[in-house]
């Protein structure tokens, strides 16, 4: 015997939500995007053409979408006509691919995501889930959706650019300036820049009018040299029209794009070129991509943020002034840990359980033997120098003012040996101030409190990674420019 079924005649129940189990995603996501405002969708209405799929039913689509590892705008119109807990959040409505596209990069996007995550925090909080009370941060870098060998690295244009600027001064003293009556001084220190030589194109173009006139009015049989001027102009003006110009224009864009960093992408101009974790090819390759911080408890995660720089430690500034509650503690691994983030966060009252870059280093019983620990070498306060555990005397020399990246400016104290061609070290430079935050982030790093805090970190903020990237699969962006990945990422965390 065998189980009767018809797949022609229809069959209760009819309610799709009695088929799902009562635990589906799907409940979840439906309760927290009805609960928001109806304030953070006035963005998507409008008052004229056809009426418009509701933005409720449209972000329920793509959270329960991306939540399943679909980011595709037309598997996620098939997932639409083939998934029953689909079917349940949007009413049985197919929307195309084309809209779906459009939503998730229309404008208002980005603070509707913002809403969703304030408004996700406080039900964490209400039912006490998260406290808000700890962050904990880290970042990793997420490939990019461009062409891997689409690079424009800065140094090379710099280059090329100082080869065109002694190109075209050159060829302007050699083959321009004798062609013009016009008298042109160039600055030797300023670059040409292209509106400046659209002017030269402007003057030569004036200047080949002139001669064409004069050789009309006053015609000569025979050879004549003003044709041959004329012959000259002409190259002239290609020469800077089509290549000294478009090149010099390009340069320029080049300049804007980079925007502080040392590379990008022409697929995408707002994606970096990173060292990846996942090297196949075992080369250090470098890919473009962006730099995405989060901030967790509990393993929820209650902010994120995206960098264009690779380095986790100008990015924590930016991260924590974006974030929309009150900070009472962070916690973050030695990437960190510069004296420009401790300074200002002890300025802001924030209390902090951050690694330095040689925490773990110092630790070690060699560290602690070894000459270059601080700790045994010995002090003259009267003289001001310090003596090296071989004997060796280093007297002050000088202060120095080093100023980093972000306009911090940091205090060097320099001491030098009195032979130092044969000392250990010629010189012993020590920024006084970082010491002593390092000496206190210590301290509190191996308290009991601080040991039990910093290690929930690992467990907490690192397994949210391995969920984005190894059970969603989310290792690439699926869209291009950091309004939009940023708009992407949110929806997947």
């Amino acid at each position: 015997m065998y189980i009767h079924y018809n797949t022609n005649q229809t069959c209760l129940p009819l309610e799709i939500s009695s088929v799902l189990p009562q635990d589906h995603i799907v409940f979840t996501i439906e309760k927290v995007v009805n609960e928001l405002a109806e304030d953070c969708f006035s963005a998507f209405y409008h008052d004229f053409g056809r009426p418009s799929y509701h933005p409720k039913m449209l972000l329920a689509a793509l959270l329960f979408a991306y939540s399943q590892g679909i980011f595709s705008g037309r598997k996620i119109e098939r997932l639409m006509v083939e998934n029953l807990a689909m079917h349940y959040l949007t009413g049985q409505l197919v929307v195309s691919y084309r809209t779906i596209n459009r939503f998730r990069v229309a404008k208002g996007m980005e603070d509707l995501i913002q809403d969703l995550f304030v408004e996700f925090s406080v039900r964490l909080k209400i039912e006490e889930f998260v406290s808000l009370n700890c962050l904990y941060i880290d970042g990793t870098k997420i490939e990019a959706n461009a062409n891997k060998y689409s690079f424009v690295w800065k140094k090379a244009t710099d280059k090329f650019s100082l080869k065109l600027q002694e190109s075209i001064r050159q060829s302007f003293q050699e083959e321009i300036a004798p062609l013009i009556k016009e008298a042109i001084i160039l600055d030797k220190e300023e670059p040409i820049s292209s509106e400046q030589l659209t002017e030269f194109v402007a003057i030569l173009e004036k200047e080949l009018e002139e001669t064409n006139q004069e050789i009309e009015q006053k015609p000569v049989k025979g050879r004549d040299q003003r044709k041959e001027k004329r012959r000259k102009i002409k190259k002239a003006i290609r020469k800077v029209k089509d290549d000294f110009l478009v090149r010099a224009e390009k340069y320029e864009n080049y300049e804007e794009t980079f925007e502080g960093r040392n590379s990008f992408s022409k697929t995408d101009t707002d994606a970096t070129f990173m060292r990846m974790k996942d090297d196949h090819m075992m080369n250090g390759q470098l890919k473009p991509g962006y730099n995405l911080q989060i901030a967790t408890e509990n393993q929820f995660v209650l902010h994120y943020d995206v960098f264009p720089n690779s380095t986790d430690i100008t990015t924590l500034l930016p991260f924590l002034e974006s974030y929309p509650h009150e900070l009472q503690t962070i916690v973050a691994d030695a990437g960190y840990g510069s004296e420009e983030n401790l300074v200002t966060l002890n300025e802001l009252g924030v209390n902090h359980f951050i690694k330095y870059a040689l925490f773990d280093k110092e630790q070690k019983r060699s560290y602690k033997q070894s000459s270059r620990n601080l700790d045994n070498w010995t002090y003259d306060e009267i003289q001001d120098s310090y003596v090296h555990p071989d004997g060796w005397i280093y007297h002050f020399d000088c202060i120095k003012h080093r100023q980093t990246s972000t306009g911090f400016t940091q205090e060097i104290k320099v001491y030098k040996a009195d032979n130092p061609d044969l000392a250990p070290q010629k010189g012993l430079y020590l920024n006084h101030r970082y010491q002593e935050l390092k000496q206190i982030e210590s301290q509190a790093l191996l308290s009991e409190e601080g040991s039990r805090i910093f290690a929930q970190r690992k467990v907490d903020v690192e397994p949210v990674f391995g969920q984005i990237k190894a059970c969603l699969g989310y290792k690439r962006c699926n869209l291009r420019g950091k309004r939009q990945v940023k708009i992407d990422m949110g929806l997947v965390l």
